[in-house]
């Protein structure tokens, strides 16, 4: 983290690190239904093996632990303000952009119908919740997130967003509402009341937000009781127990390949986290410069995916066709990065510093190196 600065460098990489997992998992399960046969269709196989959005998808939630709960400081109400529209500023004005590219690239083009109400629903961000599909799979995550900044509000407004025995509670709160009844289940004895698939992973990714925050204070060289430091350690230990488990499991007593699917890849993206945060600070200029544009990265390379996919099945452009895997999602991760420059250049940064402007009026205008806008 450079002088001055609030911003670290090599977080921005593991975000970019992340949002090209997802990205390599979308493509590479898209364009090897159709692509020439070739030893590049492994790039799906190692992808799809160890699922690679799932690990992308948990290093992002791990991020935002880290990240969003130490944005939350001051005087509880302005900050609390400021918190709010900043976040809405950040969030939602390129989101808002990415709806009506996904509506023609996953929807119009390809003959799909949806309707007028689940598109205005889809304006909101919570349009699952509401019991509507998101215009692009990818939309379920902003949710998610959405829940945790309301839960790290109410936690700053009761002053106890920073307390580490709170913070370790919600941790084993949470990840007990998923383990616990996967844990009855394989003995035999399940729940007599079944807990809903959404509500049960929501639990699960809350779980590995507040972990990221609780990282955040060991990480900050913050005071911390033991039982705080087992809680941190001791989650990222449970994962790879229960990687290790889903291999035993699997090789053992039940061949399901779902177990594996599971467990190893949530293990993995908190293990990866965990080192690059603390050991692997790779922060090279342009991964970390992928990282600050991550977010467009990810809205918007599911347009360029089906746009290109729809060019190249549906277009009269021989010379596109019978292409190697590899091939097409280079063109499609280079298309990404190409959309995502100008919208991180003339839709983020514009909403950014307007959120910032109406946060903190003249202090809105400092340089954005200078403040946390991850």
């Amino acid at each position: 983290m450079s002088a001055g600065s609030t911003r670290f460098a090599h977080i921005d990489s593991l975000r970019a690190i992340a949002a090209l997992l997802v990205v390599w998992m979308h493509t590479s399960e898209h364009f090897v239904l159709f692509a020439a046969p070739s030893i590049q269709d492994r790039l799906h196989d190692v992808a799809g093996f160890m699922d690679f959005g799932r690990i992308g998808v948990v290093v992002f939630f791990a991020i935002s632990g880290f990240v969003i709960p130490s944005s939350l400081r001051g005087e509880r109400s302005a900050c609390c303000r400021e918190f709010v529209i900043k976040r809405l500023f950040r969030l939602y004005p390129v989101y808002w952009v990415s709806i009506p590219l996904g509506l023609v690239t996953f929807w119009t083009i390809w003959g799909k119908d949806i309707s007028l109400p689940t598109i205005l629903w889809n304006l909101t961000m919570v349009q699952e919740a509401a019991g509507h599909v998101s215009i692009q799979g990818q939309y379920w995550t902003l949710q998610t997130e959405l829940v945790f900044y309301v839960l790290c509000m109410v936690l700053f407004v009761q002053g106890v967003l920073r307390s580490n025995a709170v913070l370790s509670a919600l941790i084993i709160g949470f990840s007990s509402i998923f383990f616990i009844p996967l844990a009855l289940s394989f003995t035999g004895r399940p729940l007599p009341f079944t807990v809903a698939p959404a509500v049960s992973m929501l639990a699960l990714h809350l779980g590995v937000m507040f972990w990221g925050a609780l990282f955040r204070i060991w990480y900050d060289g913050k005071a911390m009781p033991m039982l705080a430091k087992l809680a941190v350690f001791g989650y990222v230990a449970l994962w790879l127990t229960m990687a290790v488990f889903a291999v035993f499991y699997y090789a053992l007593v039940k061949p399901d390949i779902k177990i594996l699917h599971f467990f190893i890849p949530y293990s993995l993206g908190v293990a990866l986290f965990t080192a690059l945060a603390i050991y692997g600070k790779v922060k090279p200029a342009w991964l970390v410069w992928l990282g600050t544009i991550s977010y467009s990265l990810y809205l918007f390379h599911p347009v360029a995916m089906y746009g290109f996919s729809w060019v190249i099945q549906n277009g009269d452009i021989h010379w596109l066709k019978n292409w190697p895997t590899g091939a097409y999602m280079l063109v499609t991760l280079a298309a990404t990065i190409a959309i995502s420059a100008v919208t991180y250049r003339f839709v983020e940064l514009p909403a950014i510093r307007l959120g910032n402007f109406l946060a903190h009026g003249k202090e809105g205008r400092r340089p954005l190196a200078q403040k946390v806008e991850l």
